[in-house]
This record gives structure tokens, sequence and C-alpha cells, in this order.
């Protein structure tokens, strides 16, 4: 499976609800060497929420340039999307990811 097969999957908690679309993938740069390339990169976690243009022109990010007021609109769009750490999946299909927490113990998106 490839990262990109995530995105746009529906996620669901450990009740059963709708928790909402995988919008973005989080890396970290602390896997094993790669020879010449250093550490290789592993998902960190989901960002996973009902809307998604602001997380994908990078309104999210704490260092995104842009007019202030589309920042905040953004922001506010996406007020409901949560931060999946990876350990948080109890499985994955073609069209949905099952979580084993409920949507209530998933923190807000943090801001890098």
């Amino acid at each position: 499976m490839r990262a990109s097969d995530l995105l746009e999957s529906m996620v669901i908690d450990a009740g059963g609800g709708e928790v909402g679309q995988v919008h973005d993938i989080r890396m970290v740069r602390d896997g094993p060497v790669q020879g010449i390339f250093g550490p290789g990169y592993r998902i960190q976690g989901l960002v996973v929420g009902p809307a998604a243009i602001g997380v994908r022109l990078g309104f999210d990010r704490s260092d995104t340039r842009g007019p202030a007021v589309l920042k905040r609109l953004f922001r506010w769009f996406h007020r409901e999307a949560r931060f999946v750490e990876w350990s948080l999946i109890g499985s994955i299909s073609e069209t949905e990811i099952r979580l084993t927490v409920p949507r209530d113990d998933l923190p807000e998106v943090p801001v890098r």
C-alpha cells in the first residue's frame, strides 16, 4: 500500500462513528538510514476531518504566509479536524480506516 492510497479514505472511530476523510499525511524523518539519502520517512499520523481545501493549500501550517483573513477562515473551516497517530489505527481496508479509540480522544491537528 502506498501512502497516497490513504488519502480520502473514510475514518471510523472505535464506536463506529465517522470521524471524516483523510486529507493529509504527516511524515517524520527518523526511519532507518537509506544509504546516501539519510534517514527514511515514516508516517507519524493522519489529518482527518470534514473539509480539506485549507489543508491542501497549507493554511494549517504556522509558517504559511498569505492573507490573514484566509488563514482565519480556513482555520475556522478546519476546527473539527483531528490528528490520528499511526499507533491508533486498528485496521485499514480499501475504503476505510478503523481506529482503536473514540473520536473524542483524538487531539486537534497540531500546527507546524
